[in-house]
């Protein structure tokens, strides 16, 4: 008998515990999960590092103009999903939207409502949907695009359904940076409260909230990758080992400049000049605080001890970091994260700057360029002195690229000048921080 009762007492602290540790399991990095009030809604706090980028998406408006969000670098947007034969439900979320954009007309947020029935929801459908609301085209764009697309859009940027039957309600929130910040439900007055609330947050950073934590209804923030219902298709973030055995997140470097290449220890040829060459700026892009990440092509060969002796022998300094991992990740870093080819012996030899806001800005052939136009080319984007899209275009070309004069205007302008201090050449250069993320 106390034998029997002694198992049914135990049994009772197993579920408990097992009870205990299912209401307080880690959602992700840095994320918890709150029940407020009655409604089962349920919210997040989750550190700014680990919401979700947003890549940027190309699509069409409704005035058959060709639509990039990357245009919107550096301002904040809203997402809704609609489609124009929507009898009930749709009209009455765009009548919200049409008072948001009211609200909010005297401020750089964008609202973005795209069809989940492109197939009849053509441009000219569109314009004469937009019409029906008096929209402002100017701030809320109405977009469309082929179906695969908008799905993509849809399903793999926003984990939301695409189709007329089933599509999300929510109203999503992206930041300045492209980080997806928050959803709400268009038709809770508290919601659209907590919406102007947060929206206003948005507008009035100047600078990433790095490592702040934020309240947040986004299921996808702080989610890891494995954890959702099934893999994404491209990756926008990566982990790897550095050469002392430590794991490295890409999201870890959020906030800094840093140049990216992809090498192999018994490499012959092209890899020892390669290095050569940026063991040359190492000095000056220490002075700026960028860092140089290195990724093997021979993970099998280059383990983190071999990685530290040929560090130790080129002489780098620790502002380098020299990465390895499965072979398999380390070529969908290349091709998905960085855009170029890193398979063993045959991968790229170009160079890689990404900003601060975790975006691929540049890609440069090291042998057809001097060190001291890659050191302007990394100032300029250090101080974010920008034309949205053109600075990828500007070096990625295989022949000596020759700088246009406003960019060489923006960048004396952000050189220090004598007896000046950084900060206050910073301060001088009067540039908006992008938005665009292709790979957070």
């Amino acid at each position: 008998m106390l034998r029997k009762t002694a198992i049914v007492l135990w049994s009772l602290v197993l579920v408990a515990v097992a009870w205990w540790l299912y209401t307080n399991r880690q959602l992700g990095p840095d994320a918890a999960v709150t029940q407020t009030g009655d409604d089962g809604r349920v919210f997040r706090d989750v550190s700014w590092n680990h919401f979700p980028a947003i890549p940027p998406f190309r699509v069409i408006d409704q005035s058959d103009e060709a639509f990039d969000s990357a245009s919107l670098s550096g301002r904040p947007y809203v997402v809704s999903f609609f489609f124009t034969s929507c009898p009930t439900i749709c009209r009455d979320l765009n009548r919200q939207i049409k008072r948001l954009a009211e609200q909010f007309r005297h401020t750089e947020l964008t609202f973005l409502s795209i069809t989940v029935d492109p197939e009849k929801d053509r441009p000219g459908v569109l314009q004469d949907y937009a019409d029906s609301f008096q929209a402002d085209t100017v701030n809320w764009r109405f977009l469309t695009g082929q179906l695969f697309r908008v799905r993509e859009i849809g399903e793999q940027r926003f984990g939301v359904v695409v189709d007329p039957a089933t599509h999300t309600g929510d109203i999503l929130l992206i930041d300045r940076w492209g980080r997806y910040r928050d959803r709400f439900t268009w038709d809770d007055p508290r919601e659209m409260k907590r919406f102007a609330d947060v929206a206003r947050a948005v507008l009035a950073e100047t600078q990433p909230p790095i490592d702040a934590s934020f309240t947040t209804r986004n299921v996808l923030a702080g989610i890891s990758h494995h954890q959702l219902p099934r893999p994404p298709v491209w990756l926008d973030a990566f982990h790897l080992t550095d050469q002392n055995n430590q794991p490295l997140f890409s999201r870890d470097l959020t906030g800094t400049v840093w140049i990216a290449s992809f090498f192999f220890t018994s490499c012959p040829g092209i890899c020892p000049k390669q290095n050569a060459f940026l063991l040359s700026l190492q000095p000056a892009l220490d002075e700026r605080n960028v860092p140089l990440v290195s990724i093997t092509t021979d993970p099998q060969t280059d383990e983190p001890r071999k990685l530290r002796q040929y560090a130790r022998q080129l002489g780098a300094g620790s502002s380098w970091t020299f990465l390895t991992g499965p072979r398999e990740y380390i070529a969908r870093v290349g091709s998905e994260y960085l855009g170029l080819m890193a398979h063993g012996e045959h991968h790229s030899s170009m160079l890689v700057i990404v900003d601060r806001w975790s975006n691929v800005r540049a890609r440069i052939d090291w042998q057809q360029i001097g060190a001291r136009q890659m050191i302007d080319i990394t100032m300029f984007i250090s101080f974010d002195c920008r034309n949205e899209s053109a600075t990828i275009s500007l070096v990625s070309t295989a022949r000596r690229p020759e700088l246009p004069g406003a960019l060489m205007c923006k960048l004396r302008s952000a050189r220090p000048r004598p007896r000046e201090s950084k900060s206050a050449a910073e301060s001088r250069c009067r540039c908006r921080p992008p938005a665009s993320m292709p790979h957070a």
